[in-house]
């Protein structure tokens, strides 16, 4: 795509548009076609071709009337002086359809300031109709869709971070992709893509902090030393922990419970048991350390101390909300504790009657991509199994994955 440019009374030239760059032309009086010029001067009139970055003559003739150039195919109709009228085809294609020129925004924000992703694409023609599609990175899949019939030379639409129902989206990456056909059905459509990150949006399982403070989308690591620091480890989506905020002052008795967001802020909510068995909800903001000060809902004064296992699988029910998995230490019996819509935990459900025979029972997230909360368990054998979650609030049968993990200690 380009547009022709006079430099003085004397020179003109074309500026291409997507190389960038600016290609003299002879004097005379120009017609700008797609990749072609027609030029009326002294030497009659000739058709110059501009592909290779240069005005090359194609084709002249000493008749020149009056000029007439297809902007998309080239076809150069002018007059003889008998006064006929002709049409020469230059051996242009048909052109496909171009946006040179766009505005996109890279980030949707919808936590405290709302600010739309909004895309903007000015075209070389019209178009007989557009269509965007936003879809999830981690999943391929469609989750938003825009479009529209006729555009003329720009086509413009925005995107909430909400999907087709309405409901808020996970934060993370997502893709946008635009097509759009030439409104008279003439050379390729124009594909056009390009990313965006949600921040601000649904909780995603561990996802507590990010590079830029706020929760982006990926999971992140726990952990308490032997100094009583908390600290959430940023994982960055390439398996590496690049960033981490931390808080001092906490007991290193407690047992601390990455948790989803209960409470629906938004941002994830950690579970901790106190030596006494009393066990509290916590709930940092968005990208916050969690500190002994903290705000905090008591769940139990006590009795917590009966398991030895407290993990959180993610969302086992289907029902939007986080789940707690927690093993009796004297008889193994698995429970099931539901997340409620009060910001609380339901009365507990037995799931088994005796797991004693793992060592270790991990809530994992989704590992199979259906949208269910599975766990992974490691026996004392060393042998590791996964049980894909039903959807259900239970799990299905085990199967064995590794083996000779015993002298892995801190799978968790």
């Amino acid at each position: 795509m380009a547009v022709l440019e006079v430099q003085d009374a004397r020179t003109a030239g074309v500026y291409d548009l997507l190389a960038r760059k600016s290609i003299p032309l002879p004097t005379g009086q120009a017609r700008l076609g797609d990749g072609v010029v027609a030029l009326r001067g002294d030497q009659g009139l000739s058709v110059l071709g501009l592909q290779t970055g240069t005005a090359v003559q194609r084709w002249t003739t000493a008749a020149a009337g009056l000029v007439a150039l297809d902007p998309r195919t080239g076809d150069l109709a002018y007059s003889t002086p008998d006064q006929a009228v002709h049409v020469l085809n230059t051996g242009r294609p048909e052109a496909a359809l171009l946006s040179p020129y766009r505005s996109v925004t890279a980030r949707v924000e919808t936590d405290s300031t709302p600010l739309a992703w909004r895309g903007e694409w000015w075209l070389s023609e019209p178009a007989a109709s557009w269509k965007v599609e936003i879809r999830h990175r981690a999943t391929d899949r469609v989750v938003a869709t825009r479009g529209g019939g006729p555009a003329a030379y720009s086509i413009a639409t925005t995107w909430n971070g909400r999907d087709t129902t309405g409901r808020l989206l996970p934060n993370g990456a997502y893709t946008w992709t635009l097509t759009a056909a030439s409104a008279d059905g003439q050379g390729a459509a124009l594909v056009q893509s390009g990313a965006v990150r949600l921040t601000g949006g649904a909780a995603v399982w561990r996802d507590h902090v990010g590079g830029s403070s706020l929760p982006d989308g990926v999971g992140d690591l726990l952990t308490l030393n032997s100094s009583g620091s908390l600290t959430f480890h940023q994982g960055d989506g390439a398996g590496t922990l690049p960033g981490k905020v931390s808080a001092s002052g906490w007991p290193t008795s407690i047992r601390a419970v990455p948790f989803g967001d209960l409470d629906g802020d938004r941002c994830n909510d950690v579970l901790v048991r106190l030596s006494s068995g009393a066990l509290r909800l916590y709930k940092p903001a968005c990208g916050a350390a969690l500190k002994a000060s903290t705000p905090y809902v008591t769940l139990a004064t006590g009795g917590w101390n009966q398991y030895d296992v407290l993990t959180a699988p993610g969302d086992v029910t289907k029902d939007g909300l986080p789940d707690l998995i927690a093993r009796n230490a004297s008889t193994g019996a698995v429970y099931l504790y539901k997340g409620t819509g009060t910001g609380k935990l339901s009365s507990r459900v037995k799931l088994a009657d005796n797991w004693k025979g793992y060592k270790k029972i991990v809530g994992a997230g989704d590992l199979n991509g259906d949208g269910k909360s599975d766990i992974v368990a490691r026996d004392t054998a060393g042998n590791l199994y996964r049980q894909y979650g039903t959807g259900k609030g239970t799990f299905g049968s085990r199967t064995k994955i590794a083996s000779g993990w015993a002298g892995h200690k801190g799978l968790s």
